[in-house]
């Protein structure tokens, strides 16, 4: 099927699948909703799962900017493209890219902020790798379990987010954050990125007593066990992926520097 590129440049390509129907329509990379033409409809087993009209990318880009501007305040536009980031990526792209100067500010700083602090509060969709400390003897498995290859990680543990402090699971909105602003300003294929967050518990009480808290329960780990554990994951990534590059982001200064010296030359 033809797919247009998610880089700045628009470039379409042709993207061959096995999925098809719903499946396919699941698949936030391969998606184009309304934009599948009739041959590729009946190609990909969708016909009746979409409406009639066969629209082009700048029709989509019409709607989405209505939503956009109905969108109530930073965060709720915030939430309103990230979740089209979880249906249709090219769509998602191109009207980033389109309204770069007004989005930025609210996909990345200052929004994603308060919507790392509010995570579990709007979490809808999973984006990324979560590595908990309580399934480390699972990391291989966890990095099997993402599709494809990739050529960047953006990777936090969630403790020092901003200008927020301890974040816990809630630090996963900067990955996903930095990663949307390589794509959009760098042209880097999205299906090629991993955003991960370390889970090794949150010293937040507000986050320890919220029943929505979607991390690990438990007081950060330190010392031995928090650094055998990074070694785990990155050890385990560069089984999964040799020769991907790794960007650390919002750790904490007790850990920013000795990980960097552990690891730059590995």
């Amino acid at each position: 099927m033809d797919r247009e590129s998610a880089s700045p440049q628009r470039r379409p390509r042709l993207v061959a699948t096995t999925r098809r129907g719903r499946d396919l329509l699941g698949d936030p990379t391969l998606n184009k909703s309304s934009a599948f033409t009739g041959p590729e409809r009946t190609a990909l087993g969708l016909e009746g799962l979409l409406p009639h009209r066969v629209e082009t990318l700048d029709d989509q880009v019409k709607r989405v900017r209505e939503e956009y501007d109905m969108a109530v305040g930073p965060l709720g536009k915030h939430i309103m493209l990230r979740a089209l980031q979880d249906t249709n990526e090219v769509l998602f792209y191109r009207f980033v890219v389109d309204e770069l100067a007004e989005v930025l500010p609210i996909i990345y700083t200052p929004t994603v902020g308060e919507a790392c602090e509010r995570f579990s509060h709007i979490y809808r969709r999973p984006h990324g790798l979560f590595c908990a400390y309580p399934e480390r003897h699972r990391l291989d498995v966890q990095l099997a379990n993402h599709p494809g290859d990739v050529d960047v990680i953006v990777v936090t543990d969630g403790e020092r987010i901003l200008g927020l402090g301890d974040q816990g699971v809630g630090g996963m909105g900067i990955p996903i954050g930095k990663l949307s602003l390589y794509t959009a300003c760098a042209g880097i294929d999205p299906a090629r990125t991993l955003p991960i967050l370390l889970d090794v518990g949150t010293d937040n009480p507000d986050l320890l007593a919220d029943p929505l808290y979607l991390g690990w329960r438990h007081e950060r780990i330190r010392g031995d066990d928090y650094d055998a554990f990074v070694d785990e994951v990155v050890d385990a990534v560069r089984r999964r992926f040799p020769g991907v590059l790794w960007q650390w982001e919002d750790f904490a200064q007790a850990h920013a520097a000795p990980l960097l010296a552990r690891h730059r030359e590995r």
